[in-house]
């Protein structure tokens, strides 16, 4: 399951998806990306229309540096103008705006794109430095980098709390070719379980990162962690019930 996260279109069977990845670049515009990867860029998305996308890069390279002290090469970039393509050209579930297999995809039409950006920069940086698994791992981190809130739903949180994915699950699982509601239940999860484990180990991010291995078997997917001793469960629910307090307080 971990090699799939790096096989075009995020498909088990790759060669069609590499088929269609091929057909992409012979037809999008390749533009100047100053410096970084290799930027394609939907020939239907107007000319310019991807300078806002190289400042949202540099900004997730900072960003990814400041947080987690990564600094991967530049990833390859797609740039579409509608997620009906992104979306065929993946294995993917039809909600998907964005993901990250090795290149990073992002439609340009949409209102969080500097937060997606950042979110897929993320899972790029950590798997450029060995970390592709766990995938709750992959996904928290990536959307605390990205400071996403909406997760802190108390409805959400408490669905999670009440009936929590299996860590096996948690562990293996692609969120984007979920199911659209078992994607956003297992997204909710993945945010809650880094945040309560940054709250909990009191070493940030960092400390996370490390407490998963950087090596060669963390790289397959085999990092060394225990997440019994990363967060006591009983710690974990009871700080769910903390978000849930706090989500209550802002709405």
């Amino acid at each position: 399951m971990y090699r799939q996260r790096l096989q075009p279109g995020l498909c088990p069977d790759p060669s069609e998806a590499s088929q269609v990845r091929e057909t992409l670049i012979s037809r999008f515009r390749n533009e100047d990306s100053g410096g970084a990867g290799q930027l394609y860029v939907d020939p239907r998305l107007p000319e310019g229309a991807h300078l806002p996308l190289l400042h949202h890069l540099q900004q997730a390279e900072r960003e990814v540096f400041t947080q987690l002290g990564l600094d991967p090469q530049p990833p390859d970039v797609f740039a579409y103008f509608d997620k009906e393509l992104l979306v065929a050209a993946a294995c993917t579930n039809r909600n998907v705006i964005a993901y990250y297999d090795g290149a990073l995809h992002v439609v340009m039409d949409q209102e969080e794109i500097q937060a997606s950006v950042l979110h897929e920069y993320t899972h790029h940086a950590l798997m450029s430095h060995g970390i592709v698994g766990p995938a709750w791992a992959q996904e928290g981190i990536a959307m605390l980098v990205a400071r996403e809130a909406w997760w802190l739903d108390p409805a959400r949180l408490g669905a999670v709390r009440e009936a929590p994915m299996p860590l096996g699950v948690m562990d293996q699982s692609i969120p984007y070719t979920l199911r659209p509601e078992e994607a956003v239940l297992f997204y909710v999860q993945a945010a809650s379980m880094v945040a309560c484990m940054v709250r909990e180990n009191g070493a940030g991010l960092r400390g996370l990162m490390d407490a998963l291995g950087t090596g060669a078997g963390a790289a397959q997917g085999e990092g060394s962690y225990d997440p019994s001793l990363l967060l006591d469960p009983s710690a974990w629910q009871g700080c769910i019930d903390g978000l849930i307090r706090s989500a209550h307080l802002v709405q």
